[in-house]
């Protein structure tokens, strides 16, 4: 005959502490009124990238995924590199009247 799985105290006090500190941290956040699932997330940092909505005086989030984060960024260095040139090509026609 088998004998069961024997568990020390240390054991079963940590299995219980494992299980119980997170029911016990929900309970009490949303007996203060908090959603205590996203303040898990927001504690573990497993939560979604936040970027501030452009309308609504960005009090509101918009969650977008890493591809359109990362696309949004290739259009502003785009953006940013066009920009330079034609701060380059003023600089240099400013060169030139200042040589005249």
């Amino acid at each position: 005959m088998a004998r069961g799985l024997k568990l020390t105290g240390f054991a079963r006090f940590f299995i219980m502490l494992v299980i119980m500190a997170p029911m016990a941290y929900l309970i009490a956040s949303y007996a203060n009124g908090q959603d205590g699932v996203a303040n898990l997330k927001k504690l573990l940092g497993i939560a979604q990238n936040a970027v501030p909505g452009q309308a609504g005086g960005g009090s509101d989030s918009v969650f977008i995924s890493k591809k359109e984060k990362i696309h949004l960024l290739e259009l502003e260095v785009a953006a940013l590199k066009d920009s330079l040139q034609q701060r380059d090509l003023e600089i240099s026609r400013l060169k030139g009247r200042l040589e005249q």
